[in-house]
């Protein structure tokens, strides 16, 4: 079965390889992003990267819109280096970077040597892979050096939401939830968004339109934020899950300049109060507010310095 999915993959690129190839011209600079350049190897290198681990067939109405994409992930991975250059930051992240190609191989069916075979016989440059992903990992750490000293949460409101889960629940609910989170420029372009988000998800699954769509640093996890207690979420997150099957996701969440959608991959219940965790709950509130705050910290700095910043298309 490994060997038939491989195979199918190796071939399926091999076909689109002569398409792109003749679309970009892979010594040509083709964007300046402040200091730093983007060429069209790197493009047709992130396209099939894409491609590959998003299973997406590509064809004439489609190849312009992946290449935006991509182009604009290569835009953002370029102003996260120029900051992640300016801080002078460093930060081993080999065990994270282990941990997300032992996921992919997963999601892929095949062994670590398998992928790395896969990647080399279609012509995608796996090290400048690995590269991009280090730097996203080494852009989490920096925004958390920056902001975490920031972030200053109600502690009596953690302990009030605490006493209340031990008070007044037998049955605490714990779900495991991944997010898609959607930035919104246009809001007359909501609708359209939405549904070729769901249409995305329909074809391809919940985990590959997170790594494509998502601007949450979950995206490069699938969307999966782990679990989380019912007391750490809103009252309008908490129905939203409640109402939730395993496996099926919800419609979008709008708010002024963003949607969020929702996944369910499972959920139980703590039975007996002597059972409960309460530094384990506790921790899983605090977690998911600090990281909220975070992810907020990340968007706007990363706007922020592409404001400041002179990008230039060759």
């Amino acid at each position: 079965m490994k060997i038939f999915k491989i195979f199918y993959i190796q071939i399926f690129l091999i076909v689109i390889n002569y398409s792109i190839s003749h679309a970009l011209n892979n010594t040509k600079i083709i964007a300046k992003v402040g200091n730093e350049i983007i060429t069209s190897y790197e493009l047709e290198n992130k396209i099939k990267t894409t491609l590959l681990l998003s299973g997406e067939e590509i064809n004439q109405k489609n190849i312009n819109g992946i290449k935006n994409l991509s182009l604009n992930s290569l835009i953002n991975l370029k102003l996260k280096t120029e900051e992640i250059k300016r801080f002078k930051f460093k930060k081993n992240n080999q065990t994270r970077v282990d941990n997300y190609l032992d996921l992919i191989a997963s999601k892929l069916n095949v062994s670590l040597s398998e992928l790395q075979k896969t990647f080399l016989i279609n012509q995608i440059n796996f090290d400048q892979h690995i590269e991009q992903i280090k730097t996203e990992f080494l852009w989490q750490n920096l925004i958390y050096e920056i902001y975490s000293k920031k972030i200053n949460l109600n502690e009596d409101q953690i302990l009030l939401e605490l006493n209340k889960t031990i008070q007044n629940q037998k049955l605490i609910e714990e779900y495991h939830l991944a997010e898609i989170e959607i930035k919104i420029l246009n809001n007359s372009q909501t609708n359209d968004i939405e549904n070729e988000i769901k249409n995305y998800i329909n074809q391809f699954g919940f985990e590959k339109a997170a790594n494509k769509f998502s601007i949450s640093d979950s995206a490069i996890n699938g969307g999966d934020i782990g679990w989380v207690n019912s007391t750490a979420l809103s009252e309008e997150i908490y129905m939203i899950a409640k109402n939730l099957k395993i496996g099926s996701f919800s419609g979008a969440k709008r708010s002024t300049d963003s949607m969020l959608f929702l996944k369910l991959i499972n959920k139980r219940k703590i039975s007996d109060i002597d059972k409960l965790n309460v530094d384990e709950i506790k921790n899983s509130i605090i977690s998911k507010q600090t990281n909220d705050l975070l992810s907020i910290y990340s968007n706007n700095h990363l706007s922020q310095k592409k404001n400041i910043t002179l990008i230039e298309f060759k």
